[in-house]
């Protein structure tokens, strides 16, 4: 018999491979000591296979072990494959597993039929690169300025947000309407958020087919960690949200490969799972202490699952998923590795890019004030601290503008962020939004695709820019 599950002849595993569970001992379960390894790392040749959680894997005489335990029942084993944050195995009859819910399920090479040998350089627990706490500061990247010129590696400069995972007018409207009614505008850059592996498949492979080539989708991912279904109404952790977003990051590569940009999670400071954000949220010291390293563990997972697969760079990465204005304190504290009580040391977040939103009622982003009066030039104050590019991803104007106020935000506003790639490497933005929805009448069509008065005007903004 050479079934992993030790079923019958023909390769079925046995039902003791479902119900079986493996505990994590801490002492082998480590992301710190154990970084994930990089996908596409097999044994053999590696010797062993380190997982998003920081468990180790190995295979002796056809035997799988996590953790120093083995994982469940298995025999005859041939290959152990860590592919897009899961771990497959083979075995001599050619039949697959993979491993989901500490059990091994009926599967299939998951890898592209081109790919399907492993990479002759794989190594076990070396790992991806910014997966321990020991990542260099990220002002120092290789990212930074030297990189500035390549960083939207083919992002359009002018941009649009749309929700086609929210349904209504953008699922109604034909892709191929509003990839033209964005061409017209000269808004080619379109921001797409999702929230899960299925909308992660439909967005590589029906948003992104059915828009063309005239526009390109920069995803926004959100492995929101209170998701996590393996928690079980359990708070998170910085453990578990990191391995949470390991995962989806890695299977969104693998499915989203070749996008010039991807954004992971959305606005995290102003969750309500925080206390409210104090004072102008300036300094570390303002935010939630108790909810901060759930956060950064998902930020820091996302990026590292994503560079799992996509290890050249090929995508930028933006994981920073701040609500902007001034709320300086929250990227200090992700990418310096400190926290709201003080404490610093801990792992920091890294990223490619500095995403910002901001809104009318926050005024100029070069010139604004803060409620003790203190003013700000919040683009130099990222600029100088970071060293990397600068994109908006979310830039809009509040429903408290009248028509006529909007305009002149607009007009204003497009060619002052146009102008600043070279003051402040601002690399690009993304209105919002394209249509109004559910969330606010805050599109430049109506939900029902009429022209409100500001399409002509961010045309013409956009038209003069450049």
């Amino acid at each position: 018999m050479s079934a992993c599950g030790g079923g019958s002849s023909d390769g079925t595993p046995a039902s003791v491979a479902n119900s079986a569970t493996v505990d994590d001992p801490v002492a082998v379960v480590d992301i710190a000591r154990h970084p994930a390894s990089v996908s596409g790392t097999a044994i053999p040749p590696a010797s062993s296979i380190s997982d998003s959680s920081g468990a180790v894997w190995t295979v002796k005489n056809g035997v799988v072990y996590r953790a120093n335990q083995k994982a469940a029942f298995t025999q005859d084993v041939t290959l152990l494959l860590w592919y897009a944050g899961k771990i497959y195995q083979q075995n001599v009859n050619k039949l697959w597993w993979v491993w989901q819910n500490n059990a091994w399920a009926v599967s299939a090479d998951p890898r592209p039929a081109t790919s399907t040998s492993a990479p002759s350089g794989a190594s076990g627990a070396s790992g991806a690169s910014g997966a321990s706490p020991a990542a260099p500061p990220v002002a120092a990247s290789s990212t930074g300025a030297a990189g500035a010129s390549n960083a939207a590696n083919g992002m359009p400069f002018f941009g649009v947000n749309g929700h086609y995972a929210y349904g209504g007018v953008y699922s109604s409207t034909p892709l191929s309407t509003q990839a033209a009614t964005m061409v017209d505008l000269g808004l080619t850059g379109f921001r797409q958020d999702v929230h899960g592996y299925d909308q992660i498949d439909m967005l590589a492979d029906k948003v992104i087919p059915g828009l063309g080539s005239s526009v390109k989708v920069m995803p926004l991912i959100d492995a929101y960690p209170w998701d996590d279904p393996t928690l079980n109404g359990k708070t998170p952790t910085e453990s578990s949200a990191y391995t949470y977003a390991y995962n989806m990051a890695a299977y969104a590569a693998t499915k989203l490969k070749g996008v010039p940009v991807v954004e992971f999670g959305n606005e995290y400071d102003l969750d309500s799972h925080n206390r409210p954000i104090a004072n102008d949220g300036v300094n570390i010291s303002d935010y939630d202490n108790s909810t901060w390293p759930i956060w950064r563990g998902a930020l820091r997972g996302s990026y590292d699952g994503w560079r799992s697969v996509d290890t050249t760079g090929q995508t930028k990465v933006i994981a920073t998923a701040s609500a902007g204005f001034l709320y300086l304190g929250w990227y200090k504290g992700m990418l310096t590795g400190a926290q709201p009580d003080g404490t610093t040391g801990h792992p920091k977040v890294k990223t490619d890019i500095i995403q910002l939103h901001w809104y009318s009622d926050g005024l100029d982003p070069e010139n604004t004030w803060g409620r003790d009066g203190t003013n700000y030039n919040v683009l130099k104050i990222l600029h100088d601290a970071y060293n990397l590019p600068i994109m908006f991803t979310e830039i809009g104007v509040n429903f408290d503008f009248s028509t006529a106020q909007a305009q002149a935000y607009i007009s204003k506003t497009i060619p002052e962020l146009y102008a600043a790639r070279s003051t402040y490497n601002v690399i690009g933005f993304q209105w919002y939004e394209l249509y109004d929805d559910p969330t606010g009448a805050y599109g430049i069509l109506t939900n029902s695709g009429a022209k409100k008065n500001i399409y002509a005007t961010m045309k013409a903004a956009v038209t003069a820019s450049h």
